[in-house]
């Protein structure tokens, strides 16, 4: 992963559509994200819309550019319309709601199940990650 100077940090930040930089990120606007997806649907290029919206190309590579657009298909054919910085979205928070004169037996069962939900969550995102790693690792050979 390429990592942005000081020097082009300080130049991103300066843009106007830039929302933060740190030193392996770049964040965008929501007005850089509708600017690039109004240029993009009429037909122009990637790239010439960055040069456009007054960033140096100098600063990105074709991936980052194609993945840039990726991100921005994404956002729009998700619905919920562009977002400003990090696009995660938080889990709710399991609520435990326990009807009003149930037994004590039952709440400590109802406890006990959401406890298990709560770790198989967190087992399946471990199993994830060690997928992702094997797969990683049998593209490089």
């Amino acid at each position: 992963m390429r990592e942005y100077t000081a020097k082009e940090m300080k130049l991103l930040k300066a843009n106007p559509y830039t929302f933060k930089v740190t030193k392996n990120k770049l964040y965008f606007t929501v007005a850089f994200k509708e600017a690039f997806w109004t240029a993009y649907q009429a037909g122009m290029a990637p790239r010439k819309i960055l040069e456009d919206l007054g960033y140096d190309l100098e600063m990105f590579g074709q991936k980052q550019i194609d993945s840039m657009v990726q991100r921005i298909k994404y956002q729009v054919q998700s619905g919920n319309g562009f977002r400003q910085g990090e696009n995660r979205t938080r889990r709710k928070k399991d609520e435990l709601s326990i009807p009003e004169g149930a037994s004590i037996e039952s709440k400590e069962a109802l406890a006990d199940i959401m406890n298990e939900v709560k770790y198989l969550r967190q087992e399946v995102e471990f199993l994830k990650k060690i997928m992702k790693t094997e797969n990683t690792a049998a593209r490089k050979l």
